[in-house]
């Protein structure tokens, strides 16, 4: 065996340990960092798909009951309506809510708008100028949960979806429709 001679010089086990120690204590703050992070991503992409998703299908509402021709039955969370389509021809359009999905009925059958509802909810107002109000223009006009043939004009739609941990987008929509 070779012996060492005073003057040279080495790492004692102490310094290896205090290193080693070190650096396990700098990687798992590095991996802590790169989790959050990465939560974050799909926090954000995951609230992103239930805003699409919304927007998606209010739009998809508003198209529909523009071209509303007659409601043949209407509650507070679904509508039952003829829909004007080519020529003098209608269809018939339900729009409801079933369980976490909303859902629409039409000629080529039940299809999904949306899932992950929370809420939704169709009021039917009086609005005398013809043009469709939202917020508390609204709330001062004569608003109500049952369709009435002779007053009604304008249809408030809000629909609630549950994104990432439980947050809650609310999407608001007054149509007027174009039939009437």
């Amino acid at each position: 065996m070779k012996k060492r001679k005073s003057g040279e010089k080495g790492f004692t086990l102490i310094e290896v340990i205090v290193t080693l120690v070190l650096v396990g204590i700098t990687a798992a703050l590095a991996g802590m960092w790169i989790v959050s992070v990465a939560n974050g991503y799909i926090f954000a992409q995951t609230n992103a798909k239930t805003a699409q998703n919304g927007q998606l299908a209010m739009t998809r509402l508003v198209k529909e009951l523009t071209a509303m021709k007659s409601v043949t039955t209407a509650g507070s969370t679904s509508i039952a309506f003829k829909k004007a389509t080519s020529g003098s021809a209608s269809e018939d359009v339900t729009i409801s809510l079933n369980g976490t999905l909303l859902q629409i009925t039409d000629g080529s059958g039940t299809n999904t708008l949306t899932d992950s509802v929370s809420a939704f909810s169709v009021t039917y107002c009086t609005n005398p100028t013809g043009t469709a109000y939202c917020g508390g223009e609204l709330a001062a006009n004569s608003c109500s949960a049952d369709w009435s043939s002779t007053t009604s004009r304008t249809i408030r739609i809000d629909l609630t979806l549950t994104g990432a941990n439980n947050t809650n987008s609310t999407f608001t929509q007054c149509v007027t429709p174009r039939n009437l």
